[in-house]
């Protein structure tokens, strides 16, 4: 089961989204409608002979879920992390489109709860320290890499540079640090020692939107399965954003399970 904890306007844009993730079997008693918000909207340009796209983003009722709703609130995390039966869940995925102090809040309630946390820093912005020591999954493109790693985004042209700048993660006490690198592939590195650049799947590129969340919800997938391997995890993961990449869209362009191979 997949539960969503969140905040939409009560809107009809924030009705469209909670009734199409119940559609597709997502538990959303977790968001909640504020009440005279708008819902977050993203305006998404894309650049039709290349496929790569730029968003502009207004977060309005994102930015309305404070630490105390999301940690202390049966309805948010609190209800998320101990599950009917005292269960709880395999993984918290996590990203920077809420306000950064909740995102904080919910890390660390996750990190004492001994709840895995694949944190996909986006859009890219610089977090304490404290967040990366036990951290189960980081998952960040290069641009993110670069600015979470504290170099010029150059650095990760070579094989080499991605190594250095994943060794520092690894190093802060994160277990698996996945850089995504665009048309070059995928770079890997664990705690274990296992890394190596995964190149880019060829596609013809249609619409570059969501080929990152895509790879992040097919990763969770994979990290949630008994025998996780952080190669054969990147590999299918990026199999999937490459037919994301391939269709028009953003939730549309996200293949289903039984599409990727």
């Amino acid at each position: 089961m997949v539960v969503m904890v969140g905040c939409v306007g009560s809107d009809s844009y924030g009705e469209a989204l909670r009734q199409n993730l119940e559609r597709h079997g997502v538990d959303v008693t977790g968001v909640r409608s504020m009440s005279g918000m708008k819902t977050g909207v993203a305006i998404i340009l894309v650049d039709e002979p290349t496929g790569e796209n730029r968003i502009v983003l207004s977060p309005e009722a994102n930015h309305v879920l404070v630490p105390g709703d999301i940690v202390e609130s049966q309805g948010g995390l609190g209800g998320c992390l101990v599950q009917a039966g005292g269960k709880r869940p395999d993984l918290l995925v996590m990203q920077l489109e809420i306000r950064l102090d909740t995102v904080l809040a919910a890390l660390r309630a996750a990190k004492q709860a001994r709840v895995d946390v694949l944190f996909n820093p986006a859009p890219a912005a610089v977090v304490p320290e404290d967040v990366y020591g036990g951290l189960a999954h980081l998952v960040m493109n290069e641009t993110e890499a670069a600015m979470l790693g504290g170099v010029e985004v150059e650095v990760l042209d070579t094989e080499g540079g991605c190594e250095r700048v994943a060794e520092g993660f690894v190093n802060k006490g994160v277990k698996n640090v996945v850089i995504t690198l665009g048309g070059r592939g995928v770079y890997f590195l664990n705690d274990k020692g296992r890394k190596g650049l995964v190149p880019a799947e060829k596609a013809k590129v249609v619409d570059t939107t969501g080929a990152g969340d895509t790879f992040v919800g097919q990763y969770a997938l994979e990290a949630v399965r008994e025998g996780f391997e952080i190669e054969k995890a990147v590999r299918k993961s990026q199999r999937a954003a490459k037919l994301a990449v391939e269709r028009k869209g953003a939730q549309d362009s996200i293949p289903w399970k039984d599409e990727v191979v």
